[in-house]
């Protein structure tokens, strides 16, 4: 697996060791985003002007890569358009992804009489019309193979708070929703007969909501400087919830399970190394966190395992390095991070990550499948680039040293691959 991959690992390195610290002044502040910046670069006058961050709209597009990962899962294609509008002086904010399959929007309009307070207007979705198995050390197992899918609507109430450094993201969201939705299911081909179907069901869950983004990013919109911390409370309950599930499984306690609470929370902190006064070496660090109580398949934390991005609200996603898309489903979970990164030009940004999880997953065991709660440590880098056409370009590779993964026609070995490559260009 070594030989298959170090064509991308040399790369990686060869890239970051390609510009030396001579191509511009050590002592040179790094441009912030969205503000007006000069510098020279080899020689040559470069002026970067101002941008409006008030109002953005991009699109973004990759591929991550796990060999020998999930089946039909290695290699999987994503993408999304975000939209973001913020209007200040209203205290109105509009932000949505759409990807199709998954759909997320939030709409703030502020009250007149009360400034800071506002109503809140969600959608949340995930629609897809094709099965979905669960994995075991690397293994599908097709038996508990389901199309599931849902929606959720939402309205509520919020407060927010401007705060320093007073960018147009810096602010103490607060948010109480209600979010009645609904969830159906099919079974497939590979399902099982002995592995019970769920009813669909209206499902009304109450949200709860902090984020705190106190954060300086850089010309990438990458974090420099500050913190970003936040956490989400769920309480849901599902009006029409029978027997469901079972072989090669557990059979689920549906009565307990047909209402359920979680919690989660996050802290990221972004900075320059100790005893190192520049800008150009930064240290950024997270913590994410979540627990729950009677959760089940469809209301269990996913852990993504893919690129989200760095604006205030993607930085409360967790991710775990060299893991494909949904394929950890833990009911509880904990994850460090500690990222280095180098400035090794203004739109050029190499890094090296190191992981650290302790997540609930599925394991073989002697008595069946049981969960079992592991750690997953991780190591990986890439590079963020800017590019033309208003674009930015990161390639990533990480080593998770705790996946198991199914190498064909053997026992799954621990230890496992994973890149991606992601394009983002703003419109």
């Amino acid at each position: 697996m070594w030989e298959k991959d170090r064509p991308l690992v040399i790369l990686l390195f060869f890239v970051i060791g390609l510009f030396p610290m001579s191509a511009f002044a050590e002592g040179e502040k790094t441009a912030e985003a969205g503000k007006e910046f000069h510098t020279t670069l080899f020689g040559e006058k470069i002026h970067v002007p101002s941008r409006d961050r008030r109002s953005v709209t991009a699109a973004n597009f990759g591929l991550h890569w796990i060999p020998n990962g999930p089946s039909e899962m290695e290699t999987l294609p994503f993408g999304a358009l975000y939209v973001w509008r913020n209007w200040n002086e209203d205290n109105r904010q509009f932000r949505g992804t759409f990807s199709g399959v998954v759909n997320d929007i939030d709409y703030t309009i502020g009250l007149r009489t009360y400034p800071n307070w506002s109503l809140l207007f969600t959608l949340d979705n995930f629609i897809l019309p094709r099965g979905r198995s669960e994995y075991v050390e690397g293994q599908r197992i097709s038996e508990s193979e389901l199309e599931w899918s849902y929606v959720f609507a939402g309205f509520g109430v919020g407060y927010r708070f401007p705060m320093t450094p007073f960018e147009q993201d810096s602010a103490i969201n607060v948010s109480l929703t209600y979010e009645p939705g609904y969830r159906w299911f099919r079974g497939t081909n590979d399902t099982s007969p002995r592995y019970g179907v769920p009813k669909d069901t209206y499902e009304g869950r109450i949200h709860g909501k902090i984020r705190w983004d106190a954060m300086v990013r850089n010309l990438m919109e990458l974090p420099h400087r500050g913190f970003s911390v936040g956490g989400d409370v769920f309480h849901g309950h599902r009006a029409q919830w029978d027997a469901w599930g079972g072989a090669p499984f557990d059979t689920p306690d549906f009565k307990k399970e047909q209402t359920y609470i979680s919690a989660s929370a996050y802290a990221v902190f972004a900075g320059g190394l100790p005893a190192i006064e520049s800008d150009k070496h930064r240290l950024i660090t997270s913590i994410h966190g979540g627990i729950g109580k009677d959760l089940d398949r469809f209301s269990a934390f996913r852990l993504p395992g893919r690129p989200t991005g760095f604006e205030w609200e993607a930085l409360s996603l967790p991710t775990m390095p060299g893991v494909q898309f949904n394929e950890l489903f833990p009911r509880q979970y904990a994850i460090a991070s500690v990222t280095y990164r180098y400035e090794a030009l203004f739109f050029l940004y190499p890094y090296v990550t190191a992981t650290y999880g302790l997540v609930e997953r599925p394991r073989f065991t002697s008595e069946g499948i049981s969960n079992t709660t592991d750690s997953l440590p991780a190591l990986g880098g890439g590079i963020v680039t800017g590019a033309p056409w208003k674009s930015q370009i990161e390639l990533n590779y990480s080593y998770n040293f705790g996946m198991f993964r199914d190498p064909g026609g053997a026992p799954p070995t621990k230890g496992g691959h994973g890149a991606f490559i992601l394009w983002s260009k703003e419109l």
